[in-house]
């Protein structure tokens, strides 16, 4: 802002009523005992009250052709004060409680969210997701995608971009977070396969009912419990089984610990008949050997991550989406090199 407007910074932040930005930092800058509550709470307060002020001066003292440089900083701060900050009942601002949704990680970087591996670990970034061909050793398409994204969300600009290369998907093997992708769909309707590792049907605590206890018939859509008793569902439908026939039930003990008045529940995915082609693949020898060709996905995942490293080395999907097709395409060399010296 400084350089923008020709001013020194001590004299802008004197009349835009930031002197923290003056501080060697906002810690230095506040000086307050950290370890007493009330001064942490005060010091929200402050800030908070020094960026409006500074955003009031921006609004009122400058004009739009000098705004129009600082606009990306001021929206950053904004959306970063309004997702981390909220008002109480007494009027004053506090940190918030819980966490926004959506929201942002860094000011740098709009795009950039939490991610997880699971419950206990999480990363911030993106998500890279490739298509590679399992019959040639050739990464096919690319995807990044923020990291707070479903991964199903990948599925689809890497099917647009196989149908600009005038590719087919005969087969589809994809992981089991992908099979809620519209591209699974459009596979089947076109005739096509699709493989995948089914959902668990784990019993919620040891040694009750799990799912695979419980008869489902697709054709009559009907579900029936260990002890007989018989519920109609649509598929993406939570049967709730009779209370009263649950309370007085002799397997009630094996089958649910639902408060009393409640009955067992049982999840019906919308793609149930899909998951049930899952399991029966996994039941075999011969179908265990199908699902386990999506190694070389993850092999060549493993490859580009040890070519250009686990954190995003630039600002936004776009850039990063294409430093992920440049280690792609030089991966596809080096396998092209391979197969002609084998073929040599």
């Amino acid at each position: 802002m400084s350089k923008i407007t020709e001013r020194p910074p001590e004299e802008i932040c004197r009349k835009a009523g930031i002197p923290l930005l003056l501080a060697p930092s906002i810690k230095a800058g506040l000086d307050l005992d950290w370890s007493d509550p009330r001064q942490k709470a005060a010091a929200i307060q402050i800030l908070e009250r020094q960026v409006s002020s500074l955003q009031q001066w921006v609004d009122r003292h400058l004009d739009d052709v000098v705004e129009q440089p600082l606009r990306f900083y001021l929206d950053a701060v904004t959306q970063v004060r309004d997702q981390d900050l909220e008002t109480a009942e007494d009027g004053t601002v506090r940190i918030r409680q819980g966490v926004a949704a959506d929201r942002r990680v860094s000011i740098e970087d709009a795009e950039m969210r939490h991610g997880r591996k699971s419950r206990s670990k999480r990363f911030d970034g993106y998500k890279e997701h490739i298509a590679r061909d399992l019959d040639l050793p050739v990464i096919v398409a690319c995807a990044v995608t923020p990291a707070n994204r479903p991964e199903e969300e990948g599925a689809a600009p890497i099917a647009k971009d196989i149908q600009r290369q005038r590719l087919c998907l005969g087969e589809l093997h994809i992981d089991r977070a992908y099979v809620n992708s519209p591209v699974v769909d459009d596979v089947i309707r076109d005739g096509g396969q699709v493989f995948s590792k089914p959902w668990g049907q784990r019993a919620r605590r040891p040694n009750l009912f799990s799912k695979r206890d419980f008869k489902i018939d697709l054709r009559t859509k009907t579900i029936t419990c260990p002890a007989g008793q018989v519920e109609v569902f649509e598929p993406g439908d939570t049967v709730e089984f009779d209370p009263e026939e649950c309370g007085a039930c002799p397997l009630r003990a094996r089958c649910t610990q639902a408060a009393s008045g409640r009955g067992r529940t049982v999840s019906i995915a919308e793609d149930e008949a899909l998951q049930r082609k899952f399991r029966k693949l996994q039941q075999t020898g011969a179908g265990r050997a199908v699902l386990r060709q999506r190694v070389a996905v993850e092999h060549a995942l493993a490859h580009i991550a040890a070519r250009k490293g686990h954190t995003a080395r630039y600002i936004g999907a776009r850039r990063n989406l294409f430093d992920l097709r440049r280690a792609a395409a030089i991966q596809n060399l080096e396998a092209a090199q391979r197969l002609m010296q084998q073929a040599a």
